[in-house]
């Protein structure tokens, strides 16, 4: 529900993956070529680069890794693919907003060797202590879930806390369909595992919003009405936007999960608050109905500054804040009038002493 902002130690952490595959992509397209497959082809390329890692002209970082692990092998899956492949992927990164905004369209059919290749940085080689090395990590990608999943909910649904056993990294825009993003840093992005693994899997509908560059929370507000949570989008927000954001919530089912498990944490705030409010006027005498409510109105607003500051860290603090506001707008005089019945005395009339 909120965005998640990019920060420095992000970067630090993940960033390099990015740098790794235009190096990568860059030296698929350099000698040696390949065109016809030969056995002896995984040899040559590794004495290319045992070479050239001894050569100090040499500007490629990731030959260590190569000759140490399965890597080679893919480098040479990918050459002979004969298409340049770094081009590929730095025209998608540079128009990853806009393919989210369908202002810029990836017409690209990614072949079996190329989507392999992708899987394995992302499923084997970035997790090894060989790739690690080579970018200052103990196991960056691990370290990011963990970072990400510290007092912290899911940013897709704002449901559920994310302890690290039970988050995991989506691929926003999927790998399987789109495998040359499977390790851009900004596309990975830390939810829980019901939005992730049980409900979005490998879908996504377009145009949409995304959290690393977008803040949901400034498009619509929930409100909570005849026992229905629904959500209302603001005035001002475009019909483009709209589509964006119904997109979104389309893709994370979040108007039905949150009618079907979220309903009673608003019951329960307008408890807590009655509660309180009956706690507060349990011993006063000759108040009035105006004055029950005004009390309400006071608890209304201490709950509002008690949940704002625990945005990102609490379940469901979009939804009980905008239920809150739209309990503030309300005419409270039923409300006052139930507390003061269970109050147990006969309240003097509203505004009157």
């Amino acid at each position: 529900m909120y965005k998640v902002e990019w920060s420095e130690e992000m970067e630090i952490l993940i960033g390099p993956y990015h740098d790794f595959i235009c190096e990568v992509l860059k030296f698929v397209n350099e000698e040696p070529k390949f065109i016809v497959k030969q056995d002896s082809d995984t040899s040559v390329l590794k004495k290319k680069m045992q070479t050239m890692v001894k050569d100090e002209s040499n500007i490629y970082s990731f030959f260590e890794v190569a000759i140490r692990t399965n890597l080679k092998e893919y480098i040479c899956e990918l050459k002979y693919e004969g298409i340049n492949l770094l081009d590929q992927y730095n025209e998608f990164v540079d128009n990853y907003e806009n393919f989210l905004s369908l202002e810029w369209n990836a017409n690209i059919t990614y072949s079996k060797q190329v989507t392999e290749a992708f899987e394995y940085f992302y499923t084997d080689l970035i997790h090894g202590k060989i790739f690690n090395d080579l970018i200052g990590e103990s196991n960056a990608i691990k370290e990011f879930r963990e970072r990400i999943t510290l007092e912290s909910t899911c940013p897709y649904c704002d449901i559920h806390d994310m302890e690290f056993d039970i988050a995991s990294i989506d691929h926003f825009i999927p790998k399987a369909r789109y495998p040359l993003l499977a390790i851009y840093p900004k596309n990975l992005v830390v939810a829980c595992s019901a939005c992730n693994d049980r409900i979005k899997k490998e879908k996504l509908y377009l145009p949409i919003i995304h959290p690393y560059f977008n803040n949901l929370d400034d498009y619509f507000c929930f409100t909570y009405k005849n026992n229905v949570i629904e959500f209302e989008f603001l005035d001002h927000i475009s019909v483009g936007d709209r589509e964006k954001v119904e997109n979104f919530f389309k893709l994370f089912n979040i108007e039905k999960r949150y009618n079907r498990y979220c309903q009673k944490k608003l019951k329960r705030l307008k408890e807590e608050i009655q509660r309180n409010v009956i706690k507060l006027i349990k011993s006063s005498k000759d108040i009035t109905i105006g004055e029950i409510e005004s009390n309400i109105r006071e608890e209304i607003c201490e709950q509002y500054n008690y949940i704002l500051k625990e945005k990102k860290i609490d379940p469901l603090t979009k939804l009980r804040l905008d239920y809150l506001k739209q309990m503030s707008k309300e005419d409270l005089s039923d409300l006052s009038l139930y507390i003061a019945n269970e109050n147990s005395y006969k309240p003097i009339a509203f505004g009157m002493n």
